[in-house]
C-alpha cells in the first residue's frame, strides 16, 4: 500500500498561499487543505477557474505556490514554464469519486423516453465513466439503455454546479461536491490514487532576465 504520507519539497517557509484549480469542492481544493496538513501550517487557499489562471498568479507572486494534479492533461506546461520552478510533490487521493444526478426518478424518466442523458466530467477521471456507469444499481435506476452525451467541465466542482442547476442530467464528481450540492449518488464509489506537482516563481530566472535587460539596454 502506498503511503499517503509520502512527499518531497523544497524549502517552503516563504509560502503562505496556494493557488489551484477551483470552484469550492474541487478535488485539488481538497489536496490544498491536505498540504497544508502536510507541512502543518495554515495557508490562504486561491481557487481559479483553471490551472493556467492559478500560474499566472504565481508567477507574479513570491509568496505562492501553484497546486496541480498530475493527471492533468496539460500538466507538461508547467514542468516546462521558464516562469515557475517545481518545489515539490506529494500523493494524496481525492474524496471518492461518484456518477450521480439530481433527481433520480426525473432521470429514469428521461431514460425510459429515450431521451440523450448529458454527463459533465472533468477529462482526468474520463476513462473511467463506462465503468462507473455499468455499477449503477438497476433496482435504483436501469442505465443499461441509456443514450449518453458526455460534455467536458474544468473541473470536478464545475460539473456538480451544472447539474445542480439543471444544466446537465449526471456528473462523475468527488463527495465532497456531491455534498455541496446535494447530489444523488448513481454509482459505485471510485478511488483515484494521484501525485500533485508545487510549483512556485521562478525567481532566478526573473533577475537573469533582468539582468539581460539591463545589459542589453546599456550595449545599445
Amino acid at each position: 500500500m502506498m503511503d499517503q504520507s509520502y512527499f518531497w519539497l523544497r524549502d517552503n517557509n516563504d509560502i503562505n498561499t496556494v493557488a489551484t484549480l477551483g470552484p469550492k469542492s474541487s478535488s485539488s481544493e481538497a489536496a490544498a487543505k491536505y498540504f497544508s496538513t502536510l507541512i502543518n501550517r495554515p495557508l490562504k487557499i486561491l481557487l481559479f477557474d483553471t490551472f493556467e489562471e492559478a500560474s499566472d498568479y504565481v508567477e507574479l507572486t513570491d509568496s505562492a505556490a501553484l497546486l496541480v494534479a498530475n493527471a492533468y492533461q496539460k500538466t507538461d506546461f508547467f514542468y516546462m514554464n521558464p516562469k515557475t520552478l517545481l518545489s515539490g510533490s506529494f500523493f494524496f487521493s481525492p474524496p471518492a469519486y461518484h456518477l450521480c444526478c439530481k433527481d433520480i426518478n426525473a432521470l429514469q424518466q428521461k431514460v425510459n423516453n429515450n431521451e440523450v442523458i448529458n454527463i459533465d466530467t472533468h477529462h482526468a477521471p474520463l476513462s473511467r465513466l463506462d465503468d462507473l456507469i455499468k455499477t449503477a444499481n438497476p433496482s435504483v435506476i436501469d442505465l443499461s439503455k441509456a443514450r449518453f452525451n458526455i460534455r467536458l467541465s474544468t473541473s470536478t466542482s464545475q460539473a456538480a454546479i451544472h447539474v445542480a442547476e439543471g444544466h446537465s442530467d449526471c456528473c462523475l464528481v468527488n463527495s465532497d461536491s456531491i455534498t455541496l450540492y446535494q447530489l444523488k449518488k448513481i454509482s459505485a464509489p471510485l478511488t483515484i490514487n494521484m501525485t500533485w506537482a508545487l510549483f512556485i516563481k521562478n525567481q532566478q530566472r526573473q533577475k537573469e532576465e533582468a539582468k539581460w535587460t539591463i545589459t542589453n539596454a546599456y550595449s545599445s
